[in-house]
C-alpha cells in the first residue's frame, strides 16, 4: 500500500503539536480538522515558520450551515467554566464542595445557561452546545499546554548558556544545582494522554451528527496521537497493522469510519478505517 497523499482527518483535538506534524505532514495530501471559532489562529500561531509547507495541506470540518450556534456566548461560557474551575485549586474549597455537592450543581448551572436550558431550548440544542464547550476548553488547554513546553524549553536553553558561559575549561567535580531535562524531555505525554479524553469521544459523538461530512466523500482515515484510542478499537474490530516509519504505525480496521467514532451515520463509502498513530 502506498502511504503517500494519503487525506485524514485528526481525532479527536483540534490542534496537532508542531513535532507531530513534522513527523506526519509528509505522507498527509490533507489533514482534516473540525474548525471552532480560534481553530485556524491557534495553527497559524504555532506553526510559523513551520519548516514544511503546511498551509495548503490544512483543510477543516465544519458544522452544517442550518445548525445556529451562538459562538460568542459558548465562548463567554467557556471562560466562565475556566473560572468556575479555578474554585478548586485549593484543598479548602475542594473539600467544602465535596461535602456539599448540591451547591456545587446549583452554581454550575445558575453560570452556564446551556447547562441549564433556557426557555424554548431544545434538548438536542442544549446537548449539541454542551459538547461544543467542551471542545473549546479542550483545545484550549492544548494550546496552554504546548506554551508551557515551549517555556520549558526556552528556560533548559538558557539554563544551560548560562552555566556554559560561566564555567572554563572542564570541571570534573562540577554538579549543576538543577536538573530540568526530565520535564522537557517529556512534551509529548500530553499529547499521547489527551486530557478529558472520554469527555472528548462523547462531544465528538454529539456533534458528529451535525458535520459537513459531503464536502469529504471519501474520507476513511484518521490520525490519532492517544494510544488509548488505538487499544480501544483493537478490542473492538478486526485489524491490521503496518509499520510507516519508525514514528509513525498504520492500522486498517474492518470498521467504517463512523462505527469507529461512534457517530450514527452510515453514508461511508468505506467498510474500512485506516488509523494513523503519530509517536515520538
Amino acid at each position: 500500500m502506498s502511504y503517500n497523499n494519503l487525506r485524514a482527518l485528526l481525532y479527536p483535538q483540534t490542534f496537532l503539536l508542531p513535532d507531530f506534524g513534522k513527523i506526519i505532514l509528509p505522507y498527509l495530501s490533507s489533514i482534516i480538522v473540525f474548525q471552532l471559532p480560534s481553530t485556524s489562529e491557534i495553527w497559524e500561531k504555532f506553526y510559523n515558520n513551520f519548516p514544511i509547507s503546511w498551509q495548503e495541506k490544512l483543510k477543516f470540518l465544519t458544522l452544517k450551515k442550518d445548525l445556529s450556534i451562538d459562538w460568542e456566548q459558548l465562548k463567554k461560557e467557556r471562560k466562565t467554566l475556566e473560572e468556575w474551575g479555578l474554585n478548586f485549586r485549593t484543598p479548602e474549597n475542594l473539600k467544602y464542595f465535596s461535602q456539599f455537592k448540591e451547591v456545587l450543581e446549583e452554581s454550575l448551572e445558575t453560570l452556564l445557561p446551556t447547562i441549564k436550558g433556557v426557555k424554548n431550548t431544545s434538548k438536542q440544542e442544549v446537548e449539541i452546545k454542551k459538547a461544543l464547550i467542551t471542545l473549546l476548553l479542550a483545545e484550549d488547554l492544548d494550546t496552554k499546554l504546548y506554551e508551557v513546553y515551549i517555556s520549558l524549553k526556552e528556560i533548559d536553553q538558557k539554563y544551560n548558556e548560562i552555566f556554559k558561559e560561566k564555567i572554563i575549561g572542564e570541571d570534573l567535580t562540577f554538579q549543576k544545582i538543577l536538573d530540568i531535562y526530565y520535564p522537557v524531555s517529556e512534551p509529548y505525554i500530553f499529547f499521547k494522554n489527551l486530557s478529558g479524553l472520554f469527555s472528548r469521544i462523547n462531544a465528538w459523538k454529539t456533534v458528529g451528527k451535525y458535520l459537513e461530512w459531503g464536502i469529504y466523500p471519501d474520507l476513511s482515515n484518521l490520525v490519532i496521537t492517544d494510544i488509548e484510542l488505538l487499544e480501544r478499537w483493537k478490542d473492538k474490530f478486526e485489524f491490521k497493522e503496518e509499520n510507516i516509519s519508525k514514528e509513525i504505525k498504520f492500522y486498517k480496521f474492518k470498521a467504517s469510519l463512523f462505527q469507529i467514532l461512534e457517530i450514527p451515520l452510515n453514508t461511508s463509502k468505506s467498510q474500512e478505517t485506516g488509523v494513523i498513530l503519530v509517536t515520538s
